[in-house]
């Protein structure tokens, strides 16, 4: 089967893309909004207003750094030879007849952030997928691992989905679990839920392949998390000093001020350094220097401060 890949520039798109390389599926294009593709790499340097515009593939650049560099997916599509587009217009008759021209039987979508309009849903004669890094129904939306780790879940996970018109509520058609480790990173994160949804989404290739992939409507009463407001860094000392932790190691990436009410004072807060879960402090909290520890329930929070 020939796949058309949509995704962007980061981890996500990368590991689910290298993954269906690795096991020899045929990619026959990867897309990527216009908006991230330097115009230096399109062709005619972006001065075109066309609705989709070729990326060249550029030569790879000696590395000169002690450490190895990671891959981009516009790198590993130049080493593979798959053509990749910059796309402004999705429902343009232009985009629809490049893609079009690709032949693709399937579409396969991670982290591609714009609705797929039907002209392109309905461009491959076998189906969309699109991986999605939560158990679906829920943790629907752009930020499916930041609402996980909000509500202090134990597990998320991936789904492979069948993609309708609208994000996230279409039939699922793999899904595995992910228990969230206590103290990791976003990037950690990120990357072991990238690689579990490439894993995923080869297999789910082979089944439809082969027939065998299944179907499974998503139940009703479930809606979409919105983009996270920075009243959404608030922290909750009703909370376990775990649950608090977690979060704040595992959003670190939105480089946002997390905050908590004590004692009917704002504290502000830049980076979590550790948590004892256990622990008890004779008051509600206690500052060193720039950085408090704080009471929750139960455990105690150690972060950095932005006031003091």
């Amino acid at each position: 089967m020939r796949v058309l890949f949509f995704g962007m520039l980061g981890t996500l798109t990368r590991l689910p893309l290298a993954a269906l390389l690795a096991a020899d599926v045929e990619l026959c294009g990867l897309v990527l909004p216009a908006e991230i593709v330097p115009p230096f790499q399109l062709v005619g340097n972006g001065r075109s207003s066309s609705p989709i515009t070729a990326i060249r593939h550029e030569p790879p650049m000696p590395n000169l750094l002690p450490t190895p560099q990671v891959t981009s997916p516009l790198a590993l599509a130049a080493a593979n030879n798959v053509p990749a587009f910059a796309v402004q217009q999705l429902a343009a008759s232009e985009t629809v007849k490049v893609l079009t021209e690709l032949q693709p039987d399937v579409i396969c979508v991670s982290c591609f952030p714009r609705r797929l309009p039907p002209a392109i849903l309905n461009l491959p004669p076998i189906s969309c997928l699109n991986v999605h890094p939560s158990l679906l129904p829920r943790f629907r939306g752009p930020a499916p691992l930041f609402w996980a780790l909000r509500a202090g879940v134990a597990e998320t996970g991936v789904t492979i989905h069948f993609m309708d018109e609208n994000f996230d509520t279409g039939d699922v058609a793999l899904q595995w679990p992910f228990p969230l480790p206590d103290g990791a990173t976003h990037a950690e994160l990120e990357t072991s839920l990238a690689q579990l949804g490439g894993k995923l989404l080869v297999e789910a290739l082979q089944k439809l392949a082969a027939g065998s992939l299944l179907r499974q409507p998503q139940p009703s009463g479930f809606s979409s998390d919105p983009w996270p407001r920075d009243a959404d860094f608030a922290l909750d000392t009703s909370w376990s000093a775990q649950r608090a932790f977690n979060f704040m190691r595992g959003t670190g990436n939105w480089e946002r001020p997390y905050f908590v009410q004590v004692q009917e004072k704002t504290v502000w807060l830049e980076t979590a350094v550790s948590c004892n879960p256990e622990a008890t402090l004779p008051q509600p909290m206690i500052r060193q220097g720039q950085t408090v520890q704080l009471q929750f329930s139960p455990g105690v929070l150690a972060a950095t401060t932005l006031v003091n």
